[in-house]
């Protein structure tokens, strides 16, 4: 790998290596085979199809990140990054990027925080095929973390008993495991947040239906309830109290991973474009002579490249640990998401009527587009949080 650093050390940039090359194109070839073969039709469905999950598993692709000891293959992050663009580019379903986007994060936090324990129960079943969800977004808090409702209560005997409703949940309808942010505050006026792991099936667990989706319709969405959930002091990811630290951390992962998808996913449709361009002609001459034409490619080319780079720089920051990755992630969300409608809106354009029409590739990649603004933080958290970056630095 060519990695390019900054005077800090921190990674900034990166060119993939011949193994890298090798992951990004074996796993485009797997997505575009596996994943997108049966794409329009799980849209239309509102479904998610198991197999495909399970058969995704069994080319140890959640594998390669975790190390030899706990089941894993044992690559660098940057590998794993890499299978995961080649994924992106070939799935031709942001809807099922969003549920692998949500799988790893929780992998990724059992990495970076969780207990040699707590890998070594919870690892295997991730990269085999189990399906996580991390709940944390509830209906009156959306984006605010600090609006969490959902309590654990330390028990005399030892763990935690407890209760609250999460909302609009990625994979809760399916999910096997699911790690949960909840209080664990006492003293009237403050704020403490936990991060806890278990499984579904444990008693008082309730997954609710999947939501009716405008966009992401392969993605399972919906509520999960917790009432009277006992779990033990082992199920605590990061120490108690330190949930808000690996709270950020993950959502921040999350970001970091829009911005590989969204350059992917891209990146897949640029050609198709470029096509139809160069095929239709109006007033004499190919749409791809005219400027405001030629705007909808560079646009899109802008909205690639610049995701790209950004992802990049924020997953070299996030895997150093360096202070500044929750900067660079949110500007990497933030920029991904408003390229991908915007780029969703140009594909509309540019394919006329036909491009609106119901199931055509550019009216689902639009109704896609529209959740990356929602999902892992709202536009609007992101330009808070990047205001209150600034401000904190220019003081």
């Amino acid at each position: 790998m060519v990695v390019p650093r900054s005077p800090r050390g921190v990674i900034v940039n990166i060119s993939w290596n011949k193994r890298q090359e090798q992951l990004r194109q074996q796993y485009h070839d797997i997505a575009a085979d596996l994943v997108a073969s049966g794409s329009d039709a799980r849209d239309r469905a509102g479904s998610f199809d198991r197999k495909v999950w399970d058969e995704l598993a069994a080319t140890d692709f959640w594998r390669l990140q975790v190390p030899v000891g706990i089941g894993g293959l044992g690559q660098e992050s940057w590998d794993w990054l890499a299978a995961m663009e080649g994924l992106s580019l070939g799935a031709r379903d942001l809807g099922f990027l969003m549920s692998v986007a949500s799988q790893s994060g929780l992998i990724r936090l059992l990495l970076t925080s969780g207990t040699a324990e707590q890998q070594r129960h919870w690892l295997p079943r991730l990269t085999s095929g189990a399906i996580a969800a991390t709940a944390s977004t509830e209906k009156s808090g959306g984006s605010d973390i600090r609006g969490i409702s959902t309590r654990a209560v330390r028990q005399a005997g030892g763990g935690f008993v407890i209760n609250g409703d999460k909302a609009h949940i990625t994979n809760a309808p399916v999910a096997d495991v699911v790690m949960l942010a909840a209080r664990t505050d006492t003293d009237p006026g403050a704020f403490e947040l936990s991060l806890f792991v278990t499984a579904t099936d444990a008693a008082g667990i309730e997954r609710g239906a999947g939501e009716d989706l405008l966009g992401l319709r392969s993605s399972p969405t919906g509520p999960i309830a917790f009432h009277n959930v006992r779990v033990d002091d082992e199920a605590v990811i990061g120490g108690v109290g330190n949930g808000l630290n690996c709270l950020y951390h993950t959502l921040a992962y999350d970001r970091v991973l829009f911005g590989v998808i969204v350059a992917s996913s891209l990146e897949a449709q640029l050609p198709q474009l470029m096509r139809r361009l160069a095929q239709r002609e109006a007033f004499g001459s190919p749409l791809a002579e005219h400027q405001y034409m030629q705007e909808k490619v560079v646009s899109m080319a802008t909205a690639i490249e610049g995701s790209r780079a950004l992802a990049y720089r924020s997953f070299g920051l996030l895997d150093a640990r360096d202070r500044g990755y929750s900067l660079s992630a949110s500007v990497t969300k933030l920029f991904a998401s408003t390229g991908l409608v915007g780029s969703g809106l140009d594909l509309v354009q540019a394919f006329g009527h036909s491009g609106y029409e119901s199931g055509s590739a550019a009216e689902r990649n639009l109704r896609d587009s529209v959740a990356f603004k929602i999902a892992a933080g709202t536009d609007e958290m992101q330009k808070k949080n990047i205001f209150n970056h600034v401000r904190r630095a220019v003081r």
